[in-house]
């Protein structure tokens, strides 16, 4: 109960800030990104426990041209960063690098959180479980579709090794990697979306 009212807290403190900006419509995204993603993970991850669900897909930022968001700790004012990425030339690939990194962080705070959730039998809920992270561009500047970095954490109940890198063959499609993900969890499918297989390597 105590991390139900957290979380209300929390919520009533960003809703206080929209009320304190007097804005009427913002041209700009105002409210705190990180905190907007730790609360939602925190909601998510109670959700978990409560029981109401087993499985949750989680956008942490829309990928529209004029999204602009405030990611504080990183930049003094709300950035665009999708026209980052298509702007990478000079300076611009550490820009985009410090969102990267900034998402990382909360990434990190989503495995951390449910390392900390205990189950009946002193395993984590981690350990329990699958989160993966990924994107939707190789390459922003160029839409490239290929290359795409995944990762995937939790040990599915032992059945997933972690601390290793896997280099997939040369047009190996990340469906593959979903279909995987979709067996370690028992789902009876034998293929997702365009499919060919599954990756052997994520097996311990």
């Amino acid at each position: 109960m105590g991390m139900i009212r957290d979380i209300e807290i929390r919520i009533s403190k960003m809703q206080k800030m929209i009320t304190n900006s007097n804005l009427k419509k913002p041209v700009d995204e105002i409210l705190p990104r990180g905190e907007y993603i730790r609360l939602q993970a925190d909601l998510m991850i109670l959700a978990f426990q409560m029981g109401l669900t087993n499985i949750c897909t989680f956008m942490i930022g829309p990928e529209r041209w004029d999204a602009t968001l405030m990611y504080e700790g990183v930049f003094d004012k709300p950035v665009q960063h999708h026209n980052m990425t298509h702007n990478q030339k000079g300076n611009g690939y550490k820009e985009v690098q410090k969102i990267d990194i900034f998402h990382m962080e909360q990434y990190a705070y989503v495995l951390s959180r449910m390392k900390e959730v205990r189950e009946s039998d002193g395993s984590s809920m981690l350990d329990n479980s699958i989160v993966t992270y990924g994107a939707a561009l190789g390459d922003g500047a160029t839409h490239q579709y290929f290359d795409l970095p995944m990762i995937v954490a939790g040990k599915a109940q032992g059945q997933v090794k972690q601390g290793r890198f896997i280099r997939c063959k040369s047009g190996t499609l990340n469906s593959n990697m979903w279909l995987s993900i979709a067996k370690l969890m028992g789902l009876e499918i034998d293929s997702f979306a365009d499919s060919t297989g599954l990756l052997s390597d994520m097996w311990t």
